[in-house]
Parts: structure tokens; sequence; C-alpha cells
């Protein structure tokens, strides 16, 4: 054999092994698949799935929104993050190790969501402003600030703010003008009967009118309040909508009657009971509750 034939021959041989050694530690494909449930009910969830190789690459793709299977053929060894969102669930993270492997494989990883329902209680606030003042109070203004964060996460949520006056002024308002009409009618009947004749008798009171509730703009300056912690947020402005709830019977605050202390009468008599003082209660329900706006759909 010369020497340009064996030349050859090992040349071939080391080309041979090399394109060997080449294939052997090629990754295969391997198939990702699982089932997407809620968390909570156990139910199947259709929701998108973002995909994120090792180099960067993303891929997008959906649950089945009948059994929640997904399936997806992947490339690439290594950490693979894996991000649950859309319109219909809240932002989750996971990460799934894909092996290195020189032949087919399926990779099972089932995934559990948390599922975004309208409706949805997020939080209630007993007492979110100083009473009477669009000031909120350290508990609201935490109600708020964690809103805007799951917003912020969210980014396809909506959310409802309910709020509600902290008692009817409007009633008491009332009241004094009502106190003060009769004050001036008593004046004016006293004096027509003062009126000599040929005399011009007193103009008479006029009755006041509806007063204008001052609820009415607490509620605007508290949702203005609401609106500011919130306008970091992306559209936040259509994302969150405002709902003022009138004072229910059960939330309206009740008028206790607490009897004063009985003053002392002249020896040998009993003192009679001093006039009842009026007792306002607290009021009971929250006047500040968030919930889960409108979900659109998966393909919406």
């Amino acid at each position: 054999m010369t020497l340009f034939v064996r030349t050859r021959l090992a040349f071939t041989v080391v080309a041979g092994l090399c394109i060997s050694l080449q294939m052997s530690a090629q990754q295969a494909n391997l198939n990702l698949e699982g089932v997407v449930r809620d968390e909570t009910s156990g139910k199947p969830v259709g929701c998108k799935l973002y995909i994120y190789a090792p180099s960067g690459k993303r891929i997008s793709i959906t649950s089945n929104s009948k059994d929640g299977s997904y399936l997806q053929t992947l490339g690439e060894a290594g950490p693979h993050k894996i991000v649950a969102g859309g319109h219909n669930v809240y932002r989750k993270e996971f990460t799934v190790e894909i092996p290195k492997a020189d032949r087919f494989r399926v990779i099972k990883q089932d995934l559990a969501v948390r599922e975004i329902i309208e409706g949805t209680l997020i939080s209630s606030t007993q007492q979110a402003f100083d009473r009477n003042l669009a000031t909120l109070s350290p508990a609201g203004r935490k109600a708020v600030e964690d809103l805007a964060e799951l917003l912020r996460v969210n980014a396809s949520m909506n959310a409802v703010v309910t709020m509600s006056p902290d008692e009817d002024r409007i009633a008491q308002t009332k009241a004094a003008m009502m106190a003060d009409y009769k004050k001036q009618r008593d004046a004016w009947a006293k004096a027509v009967k003062k009126v000599k004749k040929g005399q011009p008798a007193p103009a008479e009171p006029v009755a006041p009118g509806d007063p204008v509730d001052p609820n009415i703009q607490l509620m605007k300056d508290r949702t203005a309040a609401i609106a500011e912690l919130l306008k970091g947020v992306k559209l936040s402005d259509v994302r969150v909508s405002f709902v003022i709830k009138p004072l229910s019977a059960q939330s309206a605050a009740p008028v206790v009657t607490e009897a004063a202390p009985a003053k002392s009468g002249k020896k040998g008599k009993k003192a009679a009971p001093a006039p009842s003082k009026p007792k306002t209660n607290a009021v009971s329900e929250p006047n500040l509750v968030v919930t889960v706006g409108k979900v659109r759909g998966l393909y919406d």
C-alpha cells in the first residue's frame, strides 16, 4: 500500500470518527408536555404559555381550553422558563430543566395556575379613608398600592373599585337647615302678632330647598385620590372602573339613645331623668372594596 493510499485511508477514518462524535453529541428534539389546571379547583385551564429557551429564544403556545393540555417540541438542553399569563390567569413563572439527550424523549410537566374570575374579591377595607375626608388611611393606601402592583404584574387584568360614604351627611344638613327655618318661622309668627294696625307685616321666611349632598363631592375627591396612586399603572384609567355604592339600611349609622344621669332633686323627692342623648354608632360595612373586573376571553 502506497503512502498516499495509507494517508487517505487514515484521513477518512478520522473524518468518519469526527462525524460520528458530532452526531452523538448533538441534542435530540424532546417533547415538553403536560396539563394546566387551576390550583384551587383543579379544573383544566386554557391560557397563554411563553417558553424561554437558554439561548433567549421565546416560543408562544396556548394550552387547550377543554382539557388544559399543552405540547411543545424543544431542541435545546438546559433550564427553560415557562410563563403562564394572558387575560384569564394570574402571571406565574415555572422553570423546567431539559436534559441533554441523543434520542427523542418526552418530558412531563404539569402546571398549576390561578384563574382570574370576574367579581373575585381582591381586598376589602373597613376604614380606607379618614372619616368624611378624601385622605387615605394607612390600610386604604396599602390596599390601593397592592392593587397597583397586581395590575402591573398582570398587564391584561381589570379591576373594579367600589366606594361608599361614611354616613348620611345630607340628612344632617337638612335637619340643621330645617331647625334654622323653624326658628325663623317662630320669630316671624311672634313678630306678626306684634304688628300694629296699618303697619306692614314682616316678610315670611322662605322654606329652604334641598341642599347639595356633600358626599357627592367627597366621592369625587376619593376617586381622584385613588386614581393618583394608580397613574403609574399602564392604562389604569381604562382598566380600573369606579362604583359609588349608596349607604344601605345596614350600613347607615344607627342612632342609639343613651340616658343621661339624673339630676339631684329636692330632699324627699325623686329627680326627673335628664333628656336622653343620641349616640351614633360607627359604620359596619367597608368603604373600599376591590374586585376583579371584566375578564376578556383567551382569543379576544
